[in-house]
């Protein structure tokens, strides 16, 4: 049998391929495509081995519960909470208390190696997915930035792990006029070269009324495709080149009045994304050593329109468009075997040394429009109260009846690291020691203008005009050094472990409170044009200093451990406890105002606990998958005051303390002509309670959702019936205050489908 073939990807050291799968089976046999223990990326350890929480999701499993993006995630794996919410755009995640619902992610996300770097990609319709891998806990020391909760890993099928021509297809529909279409072929024309290709779409009515115009305020449709190439020159070299096309336009931001209910609005929203991202691997593997590279380009061109005060008020919106260019290119030299050390029986080393780069250029446009409300609400009102303190019988008046304040922006960064790691095996004991160096270099340029026509009626008898104009740039330097010890003890039925590891979220800048900053500059003009040093502007909001946020660092100590004690059974526990500095916190300034500021305004510590059970058994007949899991988190501030509020000893909002998931399915193969067999599987979620504030005053309390499906396979066909949400579970997925008032998303309510799938 030949040696797995590694291929080495960008952000990625390896991923270490399977043996060959025919096709020539039916579709329940034909599951086993993707379904093999294989060595996670830069992991150089089998999956049941690694001394960290592994949660690995097979293709069948992705299909039993129909997974169509990332997000679906969440209803599997302890700890780990990726509400859909908002947009594509939005890709807030919580794992472990850990996670912001802006800028930087916590978790990392790899597609067939290549590192995402905007989490603007996350929320994407995978397609021809074989197995879906999630490390959680910190993994900096292998993969750098962003990834202090874990990294979450997606292969898709190529066609070289392939030995005959694969041709699959996909068709839905259900509620909402829920409706999808997908193909694709893999070709593997030799054992030396094959291709493929795929192109999917999907669209939907949506399930949320904006009452202000009768109209379905979520309706979109997604559509995309991917090429592959993949080749092996000889025994030495392993080459594959793909490109990816992603595409999504809907409406978006379906907030309701946490008072009334109601979703109702009256300026459009909604969010358009176009993502083009080639890649390039390569792979040279002789005697015991192999080096690898990957490299990538990525191209994200997007536009946001919302409504930013989510009333029929007229107050202001936002039309945010960006387009980004972004490269990766990482090396990797790694030990191919593990080495035997001299004169020490049952000892052996592996090794594996790594330098990763990346560049990302975002080039933004993000003006907020005052409406005439807005104008005499949030500028007026803020400046008169001031000028009134001191001339109770005057005021400001402002002619314009609407304000633009136009803001573009220049954001990059840059960054290198260099990394080791050192797995030292002594007999049934496992000592693996990394340690990386992460440096990175952030800078904004800014422009803001906002032209004004105002009247103080104690001075001046006409209107003139204030132009307001904040330009320059900002930039910082960064360096981190992450450390991680895993010590781990193996037998045939058990890994027991225990690691220390350092991650960190990256620091940069937020541009999002740049509208509250030209508007205080905008009072700040007025009064010095008038000559009256009055301090009508909020000085907490009035320095552009306060854009910049610093990296959040923390610190976990896990331990836990692996047990297979059968065949098909495998049993995961864990305990784990995290102190998070310099935390990255959403701030609102008080009052009616437009933006929030991302700081470094506190410190937290976390701990709790994950189980899990995973059992695949076979008998005769019948076959059967029973997938459980359990976490807790208990994730509270130890310092954060915001001005506001001290809320040491408060829950950490928008992460819930318990997640409960299971999945029961079982078939009866009848190999028949008619039906070769039928299946039915029923799952369950719970989640809660979330808190959604600071103040810990305002929660979603928990609750479960119930889904199942109803499968009829034939030799290349399966018809699925399937449901979520069957028991219309009222719950939200959000919730967040603006301008002094509360609002919400509700969770999506019951839905009915069927999906036909072929596969030749």
């Amino acid at each position: 049998m030949r040696n797995k073939v590694c291929l080495c990807l960008l952000w990625v050291s390896g991923s270490i391929f399977g043996t060959p799968v025919a096709t020539e089976q039916s579709w329940s046999d034909s599951v086993s495509l993707p379904d093999i223990e294989v060595s996670l990326s830069r992991q150089h350890s089998a999956i049941n081995r690694q001394p960290s929480a592994v949660n690995v999701i097979d293709s069948r499993l992705i299909e039993e519960t129909q997974i169509i993006s990332p997000k679906d995630i969440s209803g599997l794996v302890p700890n780990v909470y990726m509400p859909d919410y908002g947009s594509a755009m939005t890709s807030s995640i919580y794992i472990r208390g850990l996670g912001s619902r802006i800028n930087e992610p916590v978790l990392g996300m790899i597609v067939d190696g290549v590192p995402l770097l905007d989490k603007n990609m996350y929320d994407h319709t995978m397609q021809d997915v074989k197995r879906i891998e999630l490390l959680t806990g910190p993994q900096g020391s292998l993969y750098g930035r962003n990834s202090p909760g874990g990294v979450m890993e997606i292969r898709t099928i190529h066609p070289l792990d392939l030995t005959t021509q694969l041709i699959r297809g996909e068709a839905g529909y259900g509620t909402a006029n829920q409706a999808h279409a997908q193909a694709s072929i893999y070709r593997p024309e030799s054992n030396r070269f094959g291709w493929g290709m795929g192109v999917r779409y999907r669209r939907t009515d949506g399930f949320y009324t904006n009452d202000f115009n009768g109209k379905k305020i979520d309706s979109g449709q997604q559509a995309g495709g991917r090429i592959i190439l993949d080749g092996k020159p000889n025994e030495e070299w392993r080459i594959t080149g793909s490109i990816h096309a992603d595409w999504v336009k809907q409406g978006a931001f379906p907030y309701a009045s946490s008072k009334t209910g109601r979703i109702a609005y009256n300026a459009p929203s909604g969010y358009e994304r176009l993502v083009i991202l080639p890649s390039f691997r390569a792979e040279y593997q002789k005697d015991s050593y192999r080096l690898g590279m990957v490299a990538s380009y990525q191209m994200l061109k997007d536009n946001m329109r919302m409504d930013q005060d989510y009333t029929t008020d007229d107050i202001f919106t936002l039309n945010q468009k960006q387009i980004q260019h972004n490269g990766t290119i990482d090396l990797l030299v790694s030990s191919y075997e593990d080495l035997k050390i001299r004169n020490i029986e049952n000892g052996k080393y592996h090794w594996q040394v790594g330098i990763s780069s990346f560049v990302k250029t975002n080039q933004m446009s993000a003006p907020v429009t005052f409406m005439r409300q807005g104008i005499e609400e949030l500028i007026l009102g803020n400046a008169n109260r001031g000028i009134q303190t001191v001339f109770p019988d005057d005021s400001i008046e402002i002619s314009n009846m609407t304000l633009p304040i136009n803001s573009d922006f220049g954001l990059y960064n840059a960054g290198v690291a260099i990394y080791h790691q050192s797995h030292l095996q002594l007999d049934k004991w496992h000592i693996r020691a990394g340690l990386r160096l992460d440096y990175e270099y952030t800078r904004m340029d800014y422009l803001s203008t906002a032209d004004v026509d105002y009247m103080f009626t104690l001075l001046m008898a006409d209107f003139e005009q204030v132009n307001t104009r904040i330009e320059g740039n900002k930039h910082a330097n960064y360096i981190q050094l992450l450390p991680r010890l895993a010590v781990s003890y193996e037998n045939d039925w058990v890994t027991a472990y225990a690691y220390a590891a350092k991650g960190y979220k990256a620091g940069g800048y937020n541009p999002q409170i740049f509208s509250t900053v030209t508007q205080n500059q905008v009072m700040t003009d007025i009064a010095s044009d008038m000559g009256v040093h009055l301090n009508i502007a909020d000085p907490r909001f009035s320095d552009i200093n306060i854009t910049q946020y610093k990296p959040e660092k923390d610190w976990t100590f896990e331990i836990g451990a692996h047990f297979m004690p059968i065949e098909g059974l495998k049993i995961d526990v864990n305990g784990f406890h995290i102190q998070c500095y310099d935390q990255q916190v959403t701030v609102f300034p008080n009052g009616k105002t437009t933006g929030r500021m991302m700081a470094n305004a506190a410190r937290s510590r976390i701990w709790g606990m994950e189980t899990a059970v995973h059992y695949r058994w076979n008998r005769g007949k019948w076959r059967g998958i029973v997938d459980a899991s359990y976490g807790f988190t208990d994730a509270r501030f130890i310092d954060f005051n915001d001005g506001m509020g001290n809320y040491a000893g408060h829950f950490i909002p928008y992460a819930p303390k318990h997640t409960l998931n299971g999945l029961v399915m079982v078939q009866y193969r009848a190999d028949k002509k008619w039906l070769e067999a039928i299946s039915l599987s029923v799952r369950a979620n719970t989640n809660g309670p979330v808190y959604w504030n600071e103040q810990n005053d305002c929660k979603q309390n928990i609750y479960a959702t119930l889904g199942a499906n109803l499968s009829l396979e034939w030799k290349y066909v399966q018809l699925q019936l399937w449901t979520k949400n069957l028991t219309g579970t009222q719950y939200d997925v959000f919730y967040f205050r603006s301008m002094g008032n509360d609002f919400l998303q509700k969770g999506r309510p019951r839905e009915l489908g069927a999906t036909l799938r072929f596969e030749i």
